[in-house]
């Protein structure tokens, strides 16, 4: 017989039962009561992240080349601040103050007035003398040169970096030093042509023009220049040396300078010794550039002057007729006219020359005559340089000859009688050594001893 439950025994069961379904209906919801804040945290965590992920790579890959393009079109903008900002924060490298090549070839460029920073910066790109317009740009606002650069010609180079254009625009030299070596024995053409090959960025033209046709301005600035013919040029008043020029120095300062050198090196005693023979300085500049062609051992050269000097001393000569016979005036006279074939500039009354100046380096200018020296054909306006059928001195010097050279015409020993000297090879070696005569008929005897000397030489 089945014992019916207590009403004590019902409730407990009936409570245990609630308690029961309660703890399966509210247990799960007190746990995502604490699990949710979590999960939402983690939720908004990585959201925010992912925000700022897509945000970086959206500006870096969409937004900034943008911007960087548009600074790239307008260099200019890079003088504000934030724009700055930018430049150094994505592209660093464009702000460098760095060459735009190592290709050392010189460009020519015309800054035309008017020229604002941003067209002087563009003419500058279109020539390959700088990597980035927004560089220069920036060279130009760290120098504090806005709107300063001057207008003119200006020889550049690839290899300068933004800061130093920026001064040479200025008229400003940048503190570097380059040196240029003239060896002797150069005409004006070739010392342009060795300065062109240098760093210097002074325009050539310009100094091509103050050597050729020197203003009466920069000529009083020496008494040793008080002698020289009207419309000549400074032919032979270049002495050859080795000097260290600041490299943004403009045209004049450097020939002032090569003047200076001249000046210096030009002595009361060596004047002294010119007046004494009856010389004016420029005959002696003349004849002193021909010995410097001829000469090639020192203890000669005063022997060739003395030659060179006898002979236009003494025009009723009846040996030498006041003829020179002079090989390296003929030279002179031959390459100029072939690239000056309407006239020579520094002659008075002819033209210009035909050759750039920027070709002036490839010419040689100084070749083997092929046929005797009296055969030589010139120019009519050339004749003065055909010594061997015109008496006296050639019209100006052809060369620019050494100070030893110089004072070797000053102590000439004209009393020794010289009048000829033929290049011998004593022993068969062409030594550079000459060998001197008084008349002709030792001349002829010491051409003859020379030949058989030299054969195959």
């Amino acid at each position: 017989m089945t014992r019916r439950p207590s009403h004590w025994e019902y409730e407990e069961r009936r409570n245990a039962r609630i308690r029961q379904l309660r703890e399966q209906r509210e247990g799960p919801v007190r746990r995502r009561r604490r699990v949710e804040p979590l999960l939402l945290a983690a939720w908004i965590a990585g959201t925010i992240a992912l925000l700022g992920v897509a945000l970086v790579f959206g500006f870096n890959v969409f937004f900034a080349p943008r911007v960087m393009a548009w600074v790239e079109q307008n260099p200019g903008a890079i003088e504000h601040g934030i724009v700055q900002d930018f430049v150094q924060w994505y592209q660093p490298e464009v702000l460098d103050d760095a060459p735009a090549s190592d290709e050392q070839r010189r460009v020519t460029v015309d800054v035309v007035t008017g020229s604002t920073d941003t067209t002087i910066g563009r003419l500058l790109f279109e020539h390959g003398l700088i990597r980035s317009e927004i560089a220069f740009q920036y060279a130009v606002i760290t120098a504090g040169r806005e709107g300063t650069l001057a207008a003119g010609v200006y020889d550049l180079f690839p290899t300068m970096r933004p800061s130093q254009i920026v001064a040479t625009l200025q008229g400003q030299p940048f503190g570097d030093v380059t040196s240029v070596t003239l060896v002797e024995g150069l005409r004006l053409e070739e010392v342009v042509a060795a300065f062109a090959a240098s760093s210097m960025t002074m325009n050539m033209e310009e100094f091509a023009n103050l050597l050729q046709a020197p203003p009466a301005d920069l000529l009083n600035q020496f008494d040793f220049l008080a002698d020289l013919p009207a419309g000549r040029s400074l032919e032979g008043y270049i002495l050859p040396e080795t000097l260290e020029f600041e490299i943004g120095s403009d045209a004049r300062e450097v020939v002032v300078r090569l003047l200076e050198q001249f000046g210096t090196a030009l002595t009361q005693e060596i004047r002294d010794a010119i007046a004494a023979k009856g010389l004016t300085l420029d005959q002696a500049v003349i004849v002193a550039s021909i010995v410097e062609r001829e000469a090639v051992i020192d203890d000669e050269r005063a022997l060739i002057a003395a030659v060179y000097t006898k002979r236009f001393l003494e025009p009723d000569n009846e040996q030498t007729a006041g003829l020179l016979n002079a090989d390296p005036t003929l030279q002179y006279g031959l390459t100029t006219g072939q690239i000056r074939p309407d006239g020579h500039p520094l002659l008075a009354g002819t033209e210009g020359a035909t050759l750039p100046v920027d070709e002036w380096g490839s010419v040689d200018w100084w070749p083997q005559l092929q046929v005797g020296g009296g055969d030589v054909a010139l120019e009519e306006y050339l004749l003065g340089f055909q010594t061997y059928t015109q008496a006296g001195l050639p019209p100006m010097p052809i060369a620019a000859p050494r100070i030893e050279s110089i004072a070797a015409l000053a102590s000439a020993p004209l009393d020794e009688g010289y009048l000829y000297f033929v290049a011998g090879c004593p022993g068969g070696t062409r030594d550079g050594s000459h060998y001197f005569s008084r008349t002709n008929g030792e001349h002829e005897a010491l051409v003859a001893q020379a030949r058989e000397e030299c054969a195959g030489q």
